[in-house]
């Protein structure tokens, strides 16, 4: 009888502990750890899916944190409809699975060495703890490859890589080092999840969450135009009927790198702005494009509340370089034994020391290239057309791409994927 009421009053204490925790709205670092999560078997795995693999694991890790249990139904195959076409990653798209809708777009990298990659790494993962899928042209010991980075300890990133993770391996996370990829400077575009919403059309598997979030903004400021060394007061609330756990606001130039910006975690439903005006120096910005952007997470869903346009204006320097192409004609699908010709005007305030221009396969071998010093402000592509024999291409997926360097920096003009039928 004594242990019979015992085990009862046991059962009792835990029934009260239960009822007591707070409802799963993330998941606990043991459910991310699991290897299962970055599994692709070889059933789901197509020739070049890295990247579709990497933003399969992406979304996997999203849904887990925001309280889904099937997670597993997102495969490369339900993802290759939505986000691919003809093999190549979509740079935005839409994927809808257990009652949430996954918008995701890609950005480009601008860090200066391997100190800057990875201090972009590491912003980029405070704003999306989910993971961002980072790629780049022979990036890796395979070649042109992309895989999903999850986080930075003490200067060391790690990722899941689908080279790990399929057929028989199941690596799960690993240090950069471990995986397929090579430095860090390597990897020049990656794919973020934008926003994670309700979807209309299907149900929640979970009953965790049962109220919509109304994760939301209110009396925000804009930046406009500005001249340089100006000053601009960021303020504006944050709010959520969910406990928030990230709060951004970040400066993103025309290239797509954020070049002032923080980060913070409230665990609480309300956030002013003003509290981390100070972090943000806009005196600081060079005179041109930028983007101002605030985003936030709660418990439920993420979301980008501010994205405006904004100038900063000033006599421009040497090295506010404002390096860019217009007229661009890039190819996206070519009959096998046909030519193709490109056009392109490489333009910047300083002069432009080199363009080229190359065509890889899907492996990142080289099959056309072309360059030239212009030591101008101004290239037509035109020139190099004649070097560009794309007729000789065999049937298959390529990838075309145009870089220049002016005196003050280089950049990646056109990344594109095209096909030979």
């Amino acid at each position: 009888m004594k242990s019979s009421k015992r085990l009862l009053a046991i059962l009792l204490v835990l029934s009260l502990l239960i009822a007591a925790a707070p409802a799963a709205s993330y998941a606990s670092q043991d459910a991310l750890d699991n290897p299962e999560i970055y599994y692709t078997p070889s059933s789901d795995y197509q020739s070049g899916d890295c990247i579709l693999s990497a933003s399969k694991m992406m979304i996997r890790r999203a849904s887990i944190l925001r309280g889904s249990t099937a997670w597993a139904s997102i495969t490369n195959k339900t993802l290759r409809t939505p986000a691919t076409i003809m093999g190549l990653l979509l740079n935005s798209f839409t994927f809808e699975a257990d009652g949430l809708a996954y918008k995701v777009g890609c950005g480009f990298f601008g860090g200066a060495g391997k100190a800057g990659r990875i201090k972009e790494f590491e912003t980029l993962i405070k704003a999306h703890p989910e993971g961002v899928v980072v790629w780049g042209e022979g990036a890796a010991s395979t070649g042109t490859h992309g895989v999903l980075l999850v986080d930075v300890r003490d200067g060391v990133p790690y990722a899941a890589d689908s080279s790990r993770n399929t057929g028989s391996q199941k690596k799960g996370i690993q240090k950069w080092s471990d995986t397929s990829m090579k430095d860090p400077v390597k990897v020049t575009k990656y794919w973020y999840i934008k926003e994670v919403g309700i979807s209309k059309n299907t149900t929640r598997s979970t009953s965790s969450q049962s109220a919509v979030s109304t994760l939301s903004i209110k009396n925000q400021t804009v930046p406009g135009n500005l001249k340089q060394g100006k000053t601009f007061a960021v303020k504006g609330t944050v709010n959520s009927n969910y406990t928030l756990n990230n709060v951004t606001v970040a400066v993103i130039n025309s290239d797509g790198a954020t070049v002032i910006g923080k980060s913070v975690n409230p665990k609480a439903r309300s956030y002013k702005l003003s509290k981390i005006d100070k972090y943000l120096k806009f005196g600081t910005l060079a005179p041109g494009s930028y983007r101002y952007v605030v985003s936030a997470s709660d418990q439920l869903i993420s979301a980008t509340l501010v994205d405006a346009p904004f100038t900063v204006t000033g006599k421009a320097t040497p090295t506010d370089s404002t390096l860019r192409i217009t007229s661009v004609k890039a190819p996206s699908s070519i009959k096998k034994g046909k030519s193709f010709s490109i056009k392109g005007k490489v333009k910047s305030n300083v002069k432009i020391t080199k363009v080229s221009i190359k065509v890889t396969d899907e492996a990142g071998k080289v099959k056309l290239k072309a360059s030239a010093k212009p030591k101008a402000k101004s290239y037509n592509l035109k020139k190099l057309d004649s070097k560009l024999k794309f007729r000789k291409l065999k049937k298959g997926t390529y990838y075309y791409r145009v870089y220049a360097t002016d005196k003050a920096k280089s950049l990646t003009l056109v990344d594109q994927g095209f096909v030979v039928r």
